[in-house]
């Protein structure tokens, strides 16, 4: 079995350049690599050049993942796990899978250099879905981000969390962050600001305390260890997890994709498959003045 060092190593060579005081390094792909194109792998435009995904242990995915989380991040956590074990995995495209700068995912953290944006965690399933053949690409992020959206996280049971070595965390007086500490969240939504302001809510720990780091560590992994699973399952083609929110039906026959001209415009049409009421009251509940709406954001958050 081929491992990641040795598939860099097949991979490419590297050439530098000097250039005044420009160092230009030159990659050069190694023959045994089914083609000569260094990097360019993934979805491109209509020319999708994608890598051959093989059947990965998800605990195994899970547990580099959390591990990851320390290095850069939940994004760099989940898309690190992944693509290593790809690149460890010895098959026809390790050298590629091991050729990928990982760290390019360490952007994602906290919703995007703590923007509060996407999750990180799906930010990187996306990414890495993306270079990849053999599944299916919708079935398995939408399952994805449903499962993220919809699930009390972290799952907190004992097997799992001594199968990827957590907790490691403490609180202030050295108590160690089990899960009974941790609690529990639906975030209902995949942004990462309503993720982590919910658990925060459900828990009453602040969002810099170490409690918020082990559980999004911890989260971390629980993405990667549902992401293999889709995948494998999708490998199989045996995926039959939820793809959209049972609720949106409510809302699709005036709200879905249309091609109409304002003559015959209805509705507003709404791109997404993720779950409206999580910011949207019904219209039966909509109206009516918010108790605080002489109050900016910051006043409470």
């Amino acid at each position: 079995m081929m491992n990641r060092r040795d598939a860099l190593k097949k991979f490419a060579t590297f050439s530098v350049v000097s250039t005044g005081s420009v160092f230009v390094p030159t990659v050069l792909a190694n023959t045994q690599c089914s083609n000569n194109e260094a990097i360019d792998f993934g979805s491109n435009g209509n020319d999708a050049k994608l890598l051959t995904y093989i059947k990965l242990d998800p605990m195994s995915v899970a547990k580099q993942a959390y591990a990851g989380y320390d290095r850069g991040g939940c994004m760099y956590g989940v898309f690190d796990a992944i693509i290593k074990s790809l690149a460890d995995a010895g098959h026809e495209d390790a050298c590629r899978f091991a050729a990928i700068p990982t760290n390019m995912a360490t952007f994602g953290k906290g919703g995007v250099f703590g923007i509060g944006s996407i999750c990180g965690c799906v930010n990187a399933a996306a990414m890495a879905i993306n270079l990849l053949a053999g599944i299916n690409q919708s079935a398995v992020s939408r399952a994805l981000f449903r499962f993220y959206e919809k699930s009390e996280m972290p799952r907190g049971d004992s097997a799992f969390l001594t199968a990827i070595g957590a907790p490691t965390r403490k609180t202030d007086d050295g108590t160690l962050l089990e899960a009974n500490l941790i609690g529990k969240s639906i975030a209902g939504s995949t942004l990462c600001h309503t993720s982590v302001t919910l658990w925060s809510k459900a828990s009453q720990f602040g969002s810099s305390h170490q409690a918020k780091f082990e559980r999004c560590a911890q989260v971390t992994a629980e993405v990667a260890y549902m992401l293999v699973t889709y995948l494998n399952q999708s490998l199989e083609g045996t995926l039959e997890a939820e793809l959209v929110a049972p609720a949106n039906q409510d809302c699709a026959g005036c709200h879905s994709s249309t091609a109409r001209e304002p003559d015959a415009y209805l509705g507003t049409d709404v791109n997404s498959t993720l779950e409206c009421q999580s910011c949207h009251s019904s219209h039966d509940m909509a109206g009516g003045v918010p108790v605080h709406e002489e109050l900016t954001c910051s006043d409470c958050h």
